[in-house]
């Protein structure tokens, strides 16, 4: 066997939006409990590589949208301490694994779907050596052409319009989509969210608020099951048209190359649909939080690991397993599972873990935004602790502060709490007699590292967007 210290290529895999239990190699699905009326979708590519790999399936998200799941991913910081925790607010300020692989005499690339996110303005491409925005192609070639690297593809496509991503990639099929949703819409919605994550076309921008209406429709009739399917075919379209050639390139290219490569395929969140929750921005719900993280290569032992990690372990993980020079300054709040991919340990017990979302008032936020893109320099966006999580051994706390209503326009004030306990099936169960003292005292301690976040920039670019979408700007 090789020596599994090094790998020439360290290949991040970032699917957004993939629930853990989306795949059906996973050992105990929480969504047929939910919604009995969804069937499960071929995920045969995924589920080769869980089989062949090291496979977690609890894996828990430190927050329920894209930006600040990813700063924790990249920095194996939670986001209070690593200064991205708000939905669009901050900027990432701990070193990252990019860092950590350049100062190691790699090339850093980053390729993403979503660039008004995971792009400059939050702090994304610091230390990143080639920056890429939806090309999967470039992404192959940035890779295969340098000696050594330590890379990211970032997907969007299982993401809402789920499968499709863009008219670019979705094409007919997209359009064809959205006509089979309208056809059971209504002409006219009181209200639709019109934000997006990045830069489009006329063409492409109207079909994303069509289907974007559509589902807000299925929503405001609580057609759960209906829009989880939607969502399970979406990750079954995207493995099939797109994950899968990209794969298949890539490995081809490295193998042509006698380079060594280890793929670390992940996802930032998941996606639920109830009464309290329409997609994932605001939810501590455990489809949400729970996500996948696939390692396979050389040198790694397959096998499944259930019990419970966080995806601040990734980035320890990942740079132990590069042979990347970690800080020996205790920078990390994750742990790292190196061992466990390489068959020398195994996972005791259930890893403690942390999870918050801070949102704002959506309406907030467009006048934010218009004020900004005028030239005029507003106060930093009013952003609200919406939820929190805590997960210690096999109980969690929720506590929910705010409910978003109003076809999820305002946020009202609330202070709901509950404890789940896990059976052995890792499903939760609510427990009415703990009271969850212990756990609340962890979301306490962790709010003590609580921040004033700062400004984002905009740029042309990004004005130009938000014009194509009715903004005045």
């Amino acid at each position: 066997m090789h020596d599994s210290s090094h790998y020439d290529h360290v290949v991040l895999i970032s699917i957004d939006t993939l629930r853990s239990d989306a795949l059906s190699v996973h050992p105990h699905p929480l969504w047929p409990h939910k919604y009995p009326g969804a069937h499960a979708v071929r995920t045969a590519l995924l589920d080769d590589l869980a089989r062949q790999g090291a496979y977690f399936p609890n894996v828990i998200s430190a927050a329920p949208y894209t930006a600040a799941s990813h700063g924790a991913i990249f920095t194996g910081q939670y986001p209070l301490h690593n200064g991205l925790h708000e939905f669009y607010n901050g900027t990432l300020r701990a070193p990252s694994v990019f860092t950590y692989g350049r100062r190691a005499g790699r090339r850093t690339v980053m390729k993403v779907d979503f660039p008004i996110i995971l792009g400059p303005e939050l702090g994304f491409t610091r230390d990143v050596d080639t920056y890429l925005v939806e090309d999967d192609d470039a992404f192959v070639e940035a890779v295969a052409g340098a000696p050594a690297t330590l890379a990211c593809a970032h997907f969007g496509s299982v993401h809402l319009p789920y499968g499709f991503h863009n008219l670019a990639l979705g094409g007919d099929a997209y359009r064809e989509k959205v006509a089979e949703l309208e056809a059971d819409t209504p002409p006219s919605l009181p209200f639709v969210d019109r934000l997006v994550e990045s830069h489009r076309g006329p063409e492409d921008t109207d079909l994303l608020m069509r289907y974007k209406r559509a589902a807000t429709h299925l929503h405001a009739e609580k057609q759960y099951d209906r829009l989880f399917q939607l969502y399970l075919d979406g990750v079954e379209h995207f493995l099939a048209t797109r994950l899968t050639s990209f794969l298949e390139r890539l490995r081809e290219r490295v193998a042509a190359t006698g380079k060594r490569m280890l793929l670390v395929l992940f996802a930032d969140h998941g996606e639920e649909f109830d009464d309290q929750t329409n997609g994932h921005f605001n939810s501590m719900s455990e489809g949400v939080l729970r996500v996948p993280l696939i390692v396979f290569g050389d040198g790694v032992v397959p096998g499944t690991h259930e019990q419970r990690i966080r995806t601040v372990d990734i980035a320890p993980t990942v740079l132990e397993l590069a042979g990347v020079p970690a800080p020996a300054t205790g920078v990390f709040d994750g742990t790292s599972r190196a061992g466990v991919v390489r068959g020398e340990e195994t996972l005791v017990g259930d890893a403690p873990a942390l999870a918050e979302s801070y949102n704002a008032e959506l309406n907030d936020f467009i006048a934010f935004q218009e004020e900004q893109l005028s030239g005029g320099t507003p106060q930093p966006l009013r952003h609200f602790l919406v939820g929190h999580a805590a997960y210690l051994g096999d109980r969690r706390v929720v506590r929910m502060v705010r409910h978003y209503s109003e076809a999820f326009q305002r946020a009202a004030r609330q202070d709901h709490t509950w404890v789940e306990r896990f059976d052995g099936s890792r499903v939760p169960h609510p427990d009415a007699r703990d009271d969850g003292a212990d756990l609340l005292a962890m979301l306490e301690d962790y709010r003590s590292a609580l921040r004033e976040p700062e400004q984002v920039p905009f740029t042309e670019e990004m004005r130009a967007q938000l014009r194509s979408l009715g903004y005045s700007v």
